[in-house]
């Protein structure tokens, strides 16, 4: 096993391409090309950030020259500013999000209010958007292995992005798809999601690296779509029969409670499903942030 800082396991997943995960934390990846390395997402203040670059160091003198953040949340990309002379790619929509002041503080108050160990650091973080973006995809080749970014749609956020490895069959998934855990849903695009998991599928990969929990296979990335389109239909079911936010939510929560009741998370559900369920009925051009 590759010794890495305390609470993370490093795995292999192909030759030069590891998983960094922490225990209850957020995930990262390591690409190690002929050149130098990519990294996927830059974890959440830059302590967190300097500890992942210990971790490459160990796996490799070769310099860190991108750093790709799969979304805009802070425990994702709020160790940008760690890596000066890196390219930070993301999409057009996650730098858009990085740079929206008011989103930029509401996250900035949760995690400095939240009683954490990082919560003074998440005070003085200098965010640091993307400055490479792209609308739908984007091409690396580092040595001889290709590297795709993909952009699908809205979904977790309106910026993930997902960094599919074809001849691996590996795919890094951010916040989007998990192996058994509850996503974050009260950022999202729950009328979205759905589609984006479907256009995911279609990549077929083998196992897939997400920013929380284990390495997980293809059944689980279609388990996890399923979750989302399952919270959607009942929400949207709740509203075709003319329930109210609470009753749709309870409700919710009990349909789910047989198949997804043992997942990480699965307390949040209530409040996934009333976010969806107030989202569902706004505008179709309201923001999140309007709906929390």
């Amino acid at each position: 096993m590759v010794e890495s800082t305390p609470g993370t396991t490093i795995v292999e997943l192909a030759d030069g391409v590891f998983a960094r995960l922490h225990q209850g934390l957020t995930n990262a990846g390591i690409i190690v090309g002929d050149d130098g390395v990519l990294v996927i997402d830059s974890l959440r203040v830059p302590s967190f950030a300097r500890d992942l670059i210990a971790d490459v160091k160990r796996l490799t003198p070769k310099p860190i020259r991108w750093v790709v953040d799969t979304h805009s949340h802070w425990d994702h990309a709020w160790g940008n500013e760690e890596f000066p002379d890196a390219t930070i790619i993301g999409h057009d929509n996650c730098r858009a999000e990085m740079l929206d002041v008011d989103l930029v503080e509401w996250w900035r108050n949760r995690a400095a209010t939240s009683g954490m160990p990082w919560s003074e650091e998440a005070r003085t973080v200098r965010v640091t958007p993307p400055s490479l973006t792209f609308d739908e995809s984007m091409r690396l080749v580092l040595g001889g292995r290709e590297v795709h970014l993909r952009w699908f749609g809205r979904a977790h956020t309106s910026g993930d992005i997902f960094i599919h490895l074809p001849a691996e069959r590996l795919l890094f998934t951010g916040d989007v798809a998990q192996d058994g855990g509850v996503p974050f849903v009260q950022d999202g695009y729950v009328r979205d999601w759905v589609g984006t998991d479907g256009r995911l599928l279609e990549l077929e990969p083998e196992r897939f690296v997400s920013g929380h929990g284990p390495v997980g296979s293809f059944d689980a990335l279609v388990e996890a779509r399923d979750f989302i389109a399952m919270l959607a239909m009942s929400v949207q079911n709740a509203i075709v029969e003319g329930q109210d936010e609470a009753t749709a939510g309870a409700r919710t929560v009990e349909a789910m409670r047989e198949r997804f009741g043992g997942w990480r998370g699965f307390e949040r559900v209530e409040d996934s499903a009333r976010y969806a369920y107030r989202q569902m009925k706004a505008a179709p051009d309201a923001r999140p942030s309007e709906l929390r």
